[in-house]
């Protein structure tokens, strides 16, 4: 991430630290936020940690100065609360001088970094999405750095020196602009870089205080003396801290000859880990980077599928070494953060997506499936979900559709169910007309820059299909900050979040923008939901679904309807209908397997399921083929 030390180095930003407020420099940017006008208030400012404020002063500060005092001293104490990276203020020349003794006086009492700019509210619009471009290159230095990490790695374990320690020590040196410092208490200095690192080291080690720029790592486990010391030119940020924690594992794997399969092993399954999650969230390139070194051309493709194998609570390592024995070299394997699975990317070559591929890929495809498809059937209690074919850049979506086709797996015989045996409602909506919906839907969130967009877009397209604790582990980020990020979405489409059919609809309506894009907004958004859902391919696609429901005696389909216009609260639904909770769990229970979806995560409980419990993969479908085979339940069009 950018700091404000970075933006001032810029001359396009034309900002400069406002005397007092050095220490600022190092502050990290997520973002830059313009507040319009002359006058703020603290109920505009939204979430703005780690956020740049860009504000334009009143020219004359004289009439009804007390009030707007108040409100400038209420505006920054929210923005101090908050943690906002820094404060700029456009004047006309740089220098503390130019801003309003209030602000600058406030800004200090407060601790929050002031800086000047001399550029227009205007322009900052402008130049705000520039920090994209930082993030991408960030993500490429990073994918640089851990390839560089990677190629200083001895060929065979026993050629492993202190030659090759003293390799990671100048690379980690060279990549943080910091002192390096391997050491042993018994053996002395084992690594420096550069040379006069044990003299800098030598009063710093007594105490082993960390700061913002000195860490101290223990090379391996508990009660090892062997440490890692690192004096940083700047504040650790999270991409310099993931750096030193691979720059120890490697380093550890080296001085520990007894362990080092087991280290070389992990600093790979880490590599495999990144170059997911950066797929997870659509740095497709930034993944290619991470795995060159590691198996250079594996995700050089145009397509992909995903499998997931639920390993229960079996010891995951075992069926770890087993599939990637089976898949071999062909596929990325990696082990789940958030959950007891594996999670599999299988590749392809051929073509593109939603084009047929070759049959030599498609033998491809079917060996490795096979192979995992043999792993599970020969552990009782795994099962397995497998996606259709996508466009390596939609992990995010194959991943969702393997999970839900895994919800699935263990009703069937060999507990592997994959995800293209059935259409979905994508598939059979009219592209033209679900685009233009779509766009108009969520077309506050589409305009906004584009890395906020996309970021926004990710963070809820999962957060709709699965619990924000495991979004968070599989995005790297808290749990916190996927709630806060869907809550911004549903307060700019106008929708309530709490709402189960609002979640329904804005979920469909953003499968159909990874699908198809969208297009300009639409004239009249209801007549082109009534238009998108009315098609004889939607309602052919609806009565297929809701058709194994239909022959039982106990009308199936009025329990469904119930328990969505009731927010899928069993309590509520039996109310509705006069039959008893135990009664709507067995409708449930009983619809779940017949359309192969899964329909409430508690029927057992009388719990109302909390904010992380819609997975729309399972409700999304069955909301709308109801509604379009009969009309209900209603759902939100605009």
């Amino acid at each position: 991430m950018p700091t404000l030390g970075d933006m001032c180095g810029e001359p396009d930003f034309s900002l400069r630290i406002v005397e007092g407020s050095a220490s600022a420099a190092d502050r990290v940017v997520d973002s830059v936020r313009v507040m319009p006008g002359t006058s703020w208030s603290r109920d505009q400012l939204g979430e703005v940690r780690d956020a740049l404020l860009v504000i334009r002063p009143s020219g004359d500060g004289r009439s009804d100065r007390q009030r707007d005092q108040g409100a400038g001293e209420r505006f920054l104490r929210e923005v101090a609360r908050q943690r906002a990276a820094a404060l700029a203020v456009v004047v006309d020349e740089h220098g503390a001088s130019a801003v309003p003794a209030a602000i600058r006086v406030s800004a200090a009492r407060l601790g929050v970094p002031l800086l000047t700019t001399r550029k227009t509210l205007e322009e900052w619009a402008d130049l705000a999405p520039r920090l994209r471009e930082y993030r991408h290159q960030h993500a490429e230095w990073q994918a640089d750095q851990l390839t560089a990490l990677l190629n200083r790695l001895p060929d065979r374990l026993a050629d492993a020196d202190g030659n090759a320690m003293q390799r990671v020590a100048d690379w980690l040196a060279a990549a943080l602009e910091a002192e390096v410092l391997v050491s042993d208490p018994q053996r002395g200095v084992l690594a420096a870089s550069p040379v006069t690192a044990p003299a800098t080291f030598a009063p710093l080690l007594v105490g082993r205080s960390a700061s913002p720029r000195t860490r101290f790592v223990p090379l391996a486990a508990a009660g090892s003396a062997t440490v890692l010391s690192v004096n940083a030119r700047r504040p650790f940020d999270d991409a310099g801290t993931d750096l030193l924690r691979h720059a120890a594992k490697v380093l550890g794997l080296i001085d520990q000859i007894g362990r080092r399969h087991h280290q070389v092993a992990d600093a790979e399954r880490e590599v495999r880990l990144s170059a997911f999650q950066l797929l997870m969230i659509g740095e497709e390139a930034a993944a290619q980077r991470v795995m060159a070194g590691l198996a250079p051309g594996l995700l050089d493709i145009g397509r992909m599928r995903v499998f997931v194998i639920d390993c229960a609570e079996e010891d995951r390592e075992i069926t770890a070494r087993v599939a990637e024995e089976a898949v071999a070299d062909r596929a990325l394997l990696v082990r789940c953060p958030a959950f007891n699975h594996l999670i599999v990317m299988d590749p392809t070559h051929d073509g593109d997506p939603g084009h047929p591929p070759a049959a030599s890929t498609l033998a491809a495809m079917t060996e490795t499936a096979d192979a995992l498809r043999r792993v599970v059937t020969s552990l009782p209690r795994h099962r397995m979900g497998g996606s259709r074919v996508h466009a390596l850049g939609d992990a995010a979506d194959a991943y969702g559709e393997a999970r839900t086709a895994l919800a699935m797996a263990g009703q069937l015989p060999d507990r592997v169910a994959l995800a293209e045996e059935r259409l979905h409602l994508v598939d059979v909506l009219p592209p033209k007309t679900a685009r233009r919906w779509a766009g108009t839907l969520l077309y506050p969130v589409l305009t906004l820059p584009m890395s906020q967009r996309d970021q926004l877009l990710r963070t809820l397209d999962l957060g709709l299909e699965f619990r924000h604790n495991a979004v968070g582990r599989l995005l790297g980020i808290h749990r916190n900050t996927v709630l806060h990020r869907i809550n911004k979405c549903f307060d700019l489409i106008g929708l309530d979040r709490n709402h189960v059919l609002s979640q329904v609809v804005v979920s469909a309506a953003l499968k159909i923008v990874i699908a198809y894009g969208h297009d300009d907004l639409s004239v009249d958004q209801e007549a082109d939901f009534t238009a998108m859902v009315s098609t004889p391919e939607v309602r052919a696609w609806a009565d297929a679904f809701l058709d194994p429901l239909k022959d039982d005696p106990r009308d199936l389909l009025r329990t469904l309807r119930a328990w969505l216009e009731n927010d899928t609260h069993v309590e509520r639904t039996a109310t509705a209908l006069g039959l008893s909770p135990a009664t709507v769990r067995g409708h449930l229970r009983t619809a779940a397997p017949l359309i192969q979806r899964e329909l409430t995560l508690d029927l057992d409980g009388d719990r109302v399921p909390d904010e992380e419990e819609h997975v729309m993969s399972d409700v999304r479908p069955l909301a709308f083929a109801l509604h379009a085979a009969t009309g209900r339940p209603l759902l939100p069009a605009a």
